[in-house]
């Protein structure tokens, strides 16, 4: 299962750089969806391997983040295939969505579902947490 869709790769970036990036051709002048699909399928595979350890997959319904660092991982690596471009800010894009994928399989952030795919409680609902009562106070501290 895709992330994300052609058209949303096309509305993402800008179509000069599409269609450099799909064709082999340097006169065409449209974008060819098979490399975006490629390289979407393959961010997307990339994605479930960070996402594996802590959700039930397939999601049933993806987060919308999920969407856009597919995107960000696809031009990645469909501008890692062409020397046509300078790779900083595709790769700056990239290392980030790798970092924010790391974070969400280590539990440090979360993708708004449980582990099963179900919605997480409502804050009312969520345990509170309260820590120790005070050690020093104004009564024990006097006289310092």
């Amino acid at each position: 299962m895709s992330y994300a869709t052609v058209q949303e790769m096309i509305n993402r970036y800008p179509n000069r750089d599409l269609v450099q990036l799909t064709n082999e051709d340097p006169t065409s002048t449209s974008v060819q969806s098979a490399p975006i699909l490629q390289a979407l399928s393959d961010a997307s595979a990339e994605i479930d391997g960070y996402l594996e350890g802590r959700f039930e997959l397939p999601l049933a319904e993806p987060p919308a983040v999920l969407s856009r660092l597919a995107t960000d991982i696809a031009m990645y690596r469909l501008q890692s295939l062409r020397p046509l471009h300078d790779l900083g800010d595709a790769r700056r894009r990239y290392e980030d969505a790798i970092g924010l994928l790391a974070k969400i399989a280590a539990g440090e952030l979360t993708l708004g579902i449980a582990a099963d795919g179900s919605e997480p409680p409502a804050a009312s609902e969520a345990e509170t947490l309260r820590g120790p009562s005070r050690v020093f106070g104004r009564r024990n501290l006097k006289g310092y």
